[in-house]
Parts: structure tokens; C-alpha cells; sequence
């Protein structure tokens, strides 16, 4: 796992910089991902290539806390270039609330 202090932002939940195992599920297909950075409520995730889809589930890998799987809203697809494709996503509300205790308990555990 590669860790990197926060960076500077404005946001309610910074995102922290740090890579993770990921897949991310659209319908029956399933895509290998690695997360880019990530925060309570949203990540930044990176692969090879990813359907178009407005709406999707991410598993994260949480060290000791296991996989993690959050529905999730997209809110970017870009290209980028050598590296891929990188897609940002909200996670969705009440329905991952224990996917967002997992992650917090991560993030406070690991990165602070």
C-alpha cells in the first residue's frame, strides 16, 4: 500500500491520496481498479478501462477490514492517456453507510 500525506483541500471530507485494490461492478461485468485517492464519502479510482455507467458498485480492499463493496454515483470518466482511464464516484447514501464506517475506520487507522 502506498500512502501519501493529504493534500491541501477545501473539501467536507479531504480525500487522502493512497492505493488500494479495487474492482468496480456494473452489472454482470467486473472491472480490476486501484483506487487513487479516497475519502468518506468519494474516489478517485484508475484502470485499464471502464463501461459508461451513471451509477455502479466499488469494492475496496481495507487491509484487516476486508473488501468493502459501496454503490456508488459517477461523477467523472477521463482518459488518461499511458496510465488508463480514471473515473471519480460519490458514494451512494443510507445503503453504504457501513462501507463509509469501514473506510473512516481505515482512514483513521492508517493515514492520520
Amino acid at each position: 500500500m502506498s500512502e501519501n500525506p493529504p493534500r491541501d483541500e477545501r473539501r467536507a471530507n479531504p480525500r487522502v491520496d493512497v492505493q488500494l485494490p479495487a474492482r468496480l461492478h456494473v452489472g454482470d461485468d467486473m472491472i480490476d481498479a486501484q483506487t487513487i485517492d479516497i475519502s468518506h464519502d468519494a474516489v478517485l479510482i484508475g484502470g485499464d478501462d471502464f463501461p459508461s455507467a451513471n451509477e455502479v458498485y466499488i469494492e475496496i480492499e481495507l487491509a484487516e477490514l476486508g473488501w468493502q463493496r459501496l454503490a456508488a454515483d459517477v461523477v467523472r470518466r477521463q482518459d488518461a492517456g499511458d496510465d488508463g482511464v480514471r473515473m471519480a464516484a460519490t458514494f451512494a447514501g443510507a445503503a453504504t453507510s457501513g462501507g463509509r464506517d469501514a473506510i473512516s475506520a481505515f482512514l483513521k487507522r492508517h493515514l492520520h
